[in-house]
Parts: C-alpha cells; structure tokens; sequence
C-alpha cells in the first residue's frame, strides 16, 4: 500500500494479483466495504401470530430485522365510526356513515370520506357529529394512554431469536401522524373506483379509518384547537408540537407495550407520496427538516426515546436523476432523495438528528420494483459531478459523501414465478430479486435490505406482486428462494469484501466476511442465457475449511444443496443460466492486514499539488491486477473512489481527482 498525504486528503493505492484465464471470481477478504445489519420484511394482519410464519421468517429465512407501521392508533372516542368517516356496517344498518346503507352509498357528503384543511375544522360537523381532536399535554404517561397498540406475535419471536439470528433489530415508519396536524397540500385524488375517493377529492381526508394524504403543519402557530392548559400545560400550542408529543407517546407506548426499544425509526414512510391509505407528503426539505428537528427533540427528552436512531428520508429510488433530485419546477417543486441530504448536511442541528439514511427500491409509481439496473444506485451512493438531465444542478454529492450508511427499507412487485417477463431479460421475477439485492448491496452500498410484506394473509395461497411467500408456497415460492441467498447465511455483523469478476460480463458476484462467526458467504448470479462454470479465488484467507456447502438455484430446481472442495484457495462452482449460487465457507479466519503489496507498484507524486480544481494521479503496475485507488479524508473517511478494477496492462496508468 502506498500513500500521498495532501493537506486533509491521502490517496490510497492498493494491488492485488488475480487469476487470469477462464470465467474468475476473486474474493479479497481483507478489503472491507460496509457493515451489514441484516435482512428482513414488514408485515400485518394475522400472519404474525402464528407458529408457520415465524418459522418461516425467522428460523428458515433467518431475517432479523422486522418493520413496523408507526401510524398512531387512538381509542375512544377519538377513533369512533372509523375516525368518523364512511365505512362498512352492515346492509342492515341505517346511518349516515354506512356504505352499505343503499340510501347513502357514497356517505354524508358523496365522496366516501371525510375531508378537513387542517385543526381548524378537523372536528367540523360531519353526518350530524363532530370528530374529537386528542390534546397532546406535556405528560407523556397521560399522553400514552391515549393510544392502543397492536398484538404482533413476530415481536416476541424476534426476541425469543435474537442469539440465535446474532441480533434482532425493530424498526418503524409512520406512514401518517395523528390527522389533525396536517393541513392541506394543495393536491386531489386522482382516481376514482368504488368505495375508494371520489375523484377530485382533496388531500387530507379521512377514508375508512385510515389518514390519508395531507402535510404536516410546520409554521409553529399557536392554535386554540391544541390548548392544553386543561392539561398542566400553558395553553394553546402548535401542530408541531402536537406532532412530536404524539409520536413521542406513540412510540413510548409501543416500547413499553412489547417490552422492546426500537433500534431505528422513519419519521415518514414515502414522504411526497399521497395515497388514500395512511400517508403524508413533505414537498420541500424545509418541511422535512423541521419535523425532523422537533421529534429529535422530544425524543432527547426521554431515557427510553433519546437512544432511538431516526432512519431518513425514505424516499423512493425512482428511475431517473429526476427521481434523486427533484420533480416540478421552481414554482412548485418537489424535493427527492438527494435534495433532502445536501439540506440536511447545510443544517447542523438536522445533521445531527438524523442518524443514517434509507431509502425505497421503487420506481417513480411507488409501486414498479426498481433496482435491477445499477445506474440509480450508483448515483445515490456517489452523486454526479456533470449534469444528468436537463434543469438538474452539477456537482451533487451522494449518501456517501455524508459519512452515514443507509438502508433499503422497502420495495416489492414482482411476479410469483422465477423467471419473468419470459420473453426478454427476467428483471421481475424472484430471480431478479437476488438480482436486486445484489444491486443495492454491491453497488448502492447498502447496509440492510427489507421487502415489503413477507408472507400473504392466511388463506392467500397464491403470491402476490407485494409478499415474498404464503402459507402455501412456504419456502418453495421463487420470490422467498432469490431473498433468501442472502438472507439466510449473510448474518448481522457481517462485513462486505471485495470481489471482481474476470472472463463473462453475465456473472454479478459478492462476499461477506463475518469476523466473530468465521464464516466468508459469496453469492454469484449468472444474467446470461448459459450456465458459466466458475473458478473462485480466495486471497488474504490464510486458513479455510475444507468443505464448502453450496445452495443453487434456477428456473428448474431451488435451492438445491451440494459442497464443494477447496484446492489451494481456490474452488469451482457450476451457476445455471438465470441461476444464484450461494457458497458457504465456515471456519475462515484472515491475515488482518488491510492489503496485500509486492512491492512492484509505483505511486507517483500528483500533479499539480497543491492543487484547486483538479490534480493528476500517475501509478506503474508491473503485472495485471486488481487497483483499488481512493481518496480518504483527514478523519480517515473514503471520500472518493477513483479506480476499483482489474487492470490487464503493465505500465503507467493516470486518472483524475476533482474534488
């Protein structure tokens, strides 16, 4: 390894030797990348109780981080009548509210919900009653008492588990705050199917129970609506602080309820995607950064909340530089993933508050999975210096340049079967999800990956585009097999190391060290037409098992064990066409040295130094090699990454650093 120390920065060359003839993998167990956390899934409804689905998600599956929906649940009367909107109450019923009832199919006012601006006519008289807004005082206990909480078996399991997984991590979204501190967003439904919205109808309104659409108030105007002087406190308050006090009690409450401290949450699932389910939009990053800052806050207030991370923006990836950046224009934008983080990191308290970032695999739809293509990824991690579209700035920095992980929290919509579409390149099917996650891992550098909902309801036998099994299908469904690669044997704490490919542009392949068990995991994933026998090469590994278990999977055969034998650090696996190969090394132990060096490398002084705008970089190879070049900053954090593959041609090579 040589080094060229600037002032604040040091480049950072570093060569290993690779195997050159044939279709290779080299695995290089000392040149760590980022931590894994782990793996998992949300999930509602009953499933969750039962002994099947933990199980399955535990126990076969190994997940071990499990989602939550964060939306707070109020108790009478503040919860009456579905939250006092139309709903279901039997054909025999006559009222007002009752969707069912044949005079009155459409509800009080012929849209199926109930609509409001904000506080101020929340509790407007609707269908003969007006809908009750819960106070939030300053006494938390008080406060709790105002919410119920959920019976979610997959809790407990996950606790039962934890030493058995190597962790087990509760993470939770709000996918909406308590209704009455959302004001309007300016915005309509815009579709139109029975009994769901009318359409046209306007954001925020209340529609079977559920708080849909709207944006949180963030002005800070003190409001007659939250005076909770009646309450110990000093009177009128705003809807930010209405909005900290219940997500603050919520949380409590769900803490003390399971018996359990979240690890991480979202302070808002989706937040610029308005549904009529659950949800809220926070178009500008000023927004965000506001009700950021203040649940920060208040959770600093507390013993059981202070240590809880807040995991964000939770955006969607989207399918273009325009889903990174921003959608509209400058007369009414709205912010997108990279946007929010360049605000955040100008913002010192917002910085400060925020503890990693996350991050949805869908495309622009919220609903078409994304990530089977590398380039959205790439850029969500590095950011881009030129232009990639037009009306989209230069010189915007990636989640990385921020010093912070991040996680892919959620995504779903492939088709039950192993391979689909059938008639072109198989990117949405459970193939293709093995696929996607090596994409989020390897290129998109992400430290978790979660799937939407695990399992169907029971009595859903069949796979739908949003779970990766059911109770059915069990662990033969394609979806659950393409997860679970990686799932099962990449366990927390594991470590993802270097690995290049030499010899078939098909062949995606990754490794994972995980130092305290000893065991190095590679998944490789054949994208082309043509089963590729494969030689891997294990370096800086000095002791190794002699058997590998190996777990293969294609569009015949699911995870299909075998072994395999290692010969002087080096294996062979056979990966059919559209197939993953999961390898298993147990007992593996390495050098601890952060490279391996020759000798035989040149670094020379860059040019110019010191240096503005841009230096060059000279280095001399005398063989082929894998190059590793990057920049560190003065606290020793990889700022830039300007070279990471295998060069064939000894001699001087020149690359570029603009900073």
């Amino acid at each position: 390894m040589k080094k060229i120390f600037l002032p604040l920065l040091t480049f950072i060359l570093y060569l290993t030797s690779v195997t050159g003839q044939g279709v290779n993998v080299d695995i290089f167990a000392s040149e760590k990348h980022q931590q894994i956390d782990g793996f998992g899934a949300h999930q509602g409804g009953a499933a969750v109780k039962t002994i099947w689905w933990q199980q399955l998600y535990y126990d076969d599956m190994g997940a071990s981080i499990y989602r939550v929906d964060l939306t707070p649940r109020l108790v009478a009367p503040y919860s009456n009548l579905s939250y006092y909107s139309p709903w279901f109450m039997g054909s025999q019923t006559d009222n007002v509210f009752n969707l069912e009832d044949p005079d009155n199919p459409d509800g009080p006012e012929g849209n199926r919900v109930r609509t409001y601006t904000g506080a101020q006519d929340y509790s407007r008289l609707f269908g003969g009653l007006n809908a009750p807004i819960a106070v939030m005082g300053p006494d938390i206990d008080a406060n709790v008492a105002l919410f119920n909480y959920p019976n979610d078996g997959a809790i407990q399991a996950g606790l039962d588990r934890q030493a058995q997984l190597g962790d087990f991590k509760l993470i939770g979204s709000l996918w909406s705050p308590v209704p009455w501190v959302k004001v309007s967003s300016g915005n309509t439904y815009n579709q139109n199917w029975w009994p769901g919205p009318v359409s046209g109808t306007p954001w925020p309104f209340i529609w079977g129970g559920n708080f849909a659409g709207g944006k949180l108030d963030v002005s800070g105007t003190l409001l007659p609506e939250f005076d909770d002087a009646a309450l110990g406190g000093t009177g009128p308050t705003s809807a930010l602080t209405q909005f900290a006090r219940s997500t603050a009690a919520y949380v409590r409450g769900f803490q003390q309820h399971f018996g359990i401290s979240f690890y991480a949450i979202s302070i808002q699932n989706e937040l610029n995607f308005e549904q009529f389910y659950n949800s809220a939009t926070y178009p500008l990053s000023s927004q965000y950064i506001t009700a950021l800052k203040a649940i920060r806050a208040e959770f600093d207030q507390y013993d059981d909340l202070k240590d809880i991370r807040i995991m964000g923006p939770e955006d969607l990836l989207g399918g273009d530089a325009y889903g990174l950046w921003q959608y509209g224009g400058a007369g009414n934008p709205t912010h997108k993933n990279l946007q929010y983080l360049q605000h955040i990191a100008a913002d010192p308290t917002a910085s400060a508050a925020i503890d990693f970032f996350c991050i949805h695999g869908y495309d622009s739809d919220g609903v078409s999975s994304a990530g089977a293509n590398s380039t959205s990824w790439n850029r969500w991690v590095n950011g881009w210096q030129a232009s990639p579209a037009p009306g989209i700035p230069a010189n915007v920095a990636g989640f990385s340049s921020y010093g912070k992980k991040s996680w892919m929290t959620e995504t779903s919509g492939e088709n039950a079967a192993w391979i689909y579409p059938t008639n072109g390149f198989p990117n949405n099917g459970g193939w293709s999800i093995a696929l996607k996650i090596h994409q989020a891992l390897s290129v998109g550098m992400e430290s978790a990956w979660l799937y939407w909902t695990f399992s169907e309801d029971p009595g859903t036998s069949q796979v739908g585009e949003f779970a990766l099994t059911s109770q059915t299908a069990g662990n033969t469904s394609p979806k659950y097999v393409g997860a679970k690669h990686f799932f099962k044997y990449i366990r927390p704490g594991a470590w993802r190391v270097g690995a290049s490919v030499a010899g078939n542009g098909d062949l995606l392949a990754g490794a994972y060290l995980h130092e305290d068990n000893k065991t190095l995991t590679a998944v490789l994933i054949n994208a082309g037409t043509m089963a590729l026998t494969v030689t891997v090469n294990l370096h800086d590994a000095p002791v190794l098992p002699n058997t590998l278990n190996v777990f293969t999977s294609d569009n015949s055969n699911l995870w299909q064990a075998s072994t395999a034998s290692i010969n002087q650090g080096s294996f062979q696996v056979t990966i059919p066409a559209y197939g993953v190969v999961t390898v298993i090394a147990d007992g593996v132990s390495t050098t601890g040295t952060e490279s391996i060096s020759d000798g035989s490398e040149q670094f020379f002084r860059n040019h110019p130094n010191p240096f503005a705008d841009q230096t060059r970089l000279q280095f001399r190879i005398a063989k082929q090699g894998r190059v590793s070049l990057w920049v560190e900053d003065e606290s020793g954090r990889r700022v830039s990454v300007l070279q990471d593959d295998v060069l064939t041609s000894p001699g001087l090579h020149e690359v570029l650093f603009t900073p």
